[in-house]
């Protein structure tokens, strides 16, 4: 959904940008271009954040398909802490980044 919305955002600023082009709207080129570029900046934010989420999602099967696999198997606290950490930091990195647009 949010992949089509970021489409018919770029489609109404390109609808917008021909409009510009005509003489008597020439002052509209400068903010428009700006506006596109900031699309541009939020479409690749959102990207960013929404892959770095999806290898944290993998990354969490991954380690329920460890705990399931391990079941009769101690698993030191410590070290569970250490599997958990670098996902922990991964979902805090995707979030400070998508709360920058906000």
């Amino acid at each position: 959904m949010n992949a089509l919305i970021l489409s018919a955002v770029h489609h109404q600023l390109a609808q917008l940008q021909q409009l510009a082009d005509t003489p008597e709207h020439a002052e509209l080129r400068e903010p428009l271009s700006q506006l596109a570029s900031l699309c541009r900046r939020i479409e690749h934010t959102v990207s960013a954040g929404v892959s770095r989420l999806t290898r944290t999602g993998d990354g969490l099967q991954g380690l329920v398909e460890l705990l399931d696999h391990a079941e009769n198997q101690p698993l030191p606290a410590q070290r569970l802490a250490g599997l958990l950490a670098p996902l922990q930091q991964q979902v805090i990195d995707a979030s400070a980044d998508i709360g920058q647009l906000l």
